[in-house]
């Protein structure tokens, strides 16, 4: 179980942290002004007074970095967090920015896909290999993660015919196949 804890951990990091990274770079502010304080956890910041609702579709290119923030802090984070916590509530019982981002929340990059996450390897025999060793992870995230987080950005899930829209990549870095 211990095992098992560990890879979904790092798995659900990657698919909310590439939430973020999608967009959430480095602040757009004129170079004037002050570089934003890094964002530690969702707990250490004031919730907006009324949560962003999910951005519709191709819109969360368009939001500002604020914007961004807010809705992550409240919106996104509470939805990831029942999604994971049914499937591990013990391990999900709170989600928080550093989950996701690791050392991105240091420097307020917030950049995914996140290198500091277990990199996949791509390709036909990598899947196969994931499909066979952690296959209750693996349906979890094609079933339940993916498609939730697609949605709370206002983007498409990834279609297994085409290989398009949002995937594992959006969190982990890829390897080179075998």
């Amino acid at each position: 179980m211990p095992e098992r804890t560990s890879r979904v951990a790092w798995v659900a990091a990657a698919v909310i942290a590439a939430s973020w990274g999608t967009s959430c770079g480095a602040s757009h502010e004129p170079p004037s002004m002050p570089a934003p304080a890094p964002l530690h956890a969702a707990e250490d910041l004031p919730a907006p007074a009324t949560p962003p609702a999910p951005p519709g579709p191709g819109d969360w290119a368009t939001w500002p970095h604020a914007k961004k923030g807010a809705y992550m802090r409240t919106t996104f984070l509470a939805e990831e967090q029942k999604v994971f916590a049914a499937y591990e509530p013990n391990r999900y019982r709170v989600l928080i920015c550093r989950d996701c981002h690791g050392s991105g929340v240091d420097n307020s990059s917030y950049r995914m896909p996140n290198p500091d996450l277990p990199k996949l390897c791509g390709g036909p025999e990598c899947f196969k290999e994931l499909k066979e060793k952690e296959p209750e992870v693996l349906r979890f995230m094609q079933q339940r993660v993916v498609p939730e987080t697609a949605r709370l950005l206002g983007v498409t899930p990834f279609d297994m015919e085409k290989h398009v829209g949002f995937s594992c990549y959006q969190c982990h870095t890829r390897t080179e196949g075998r």
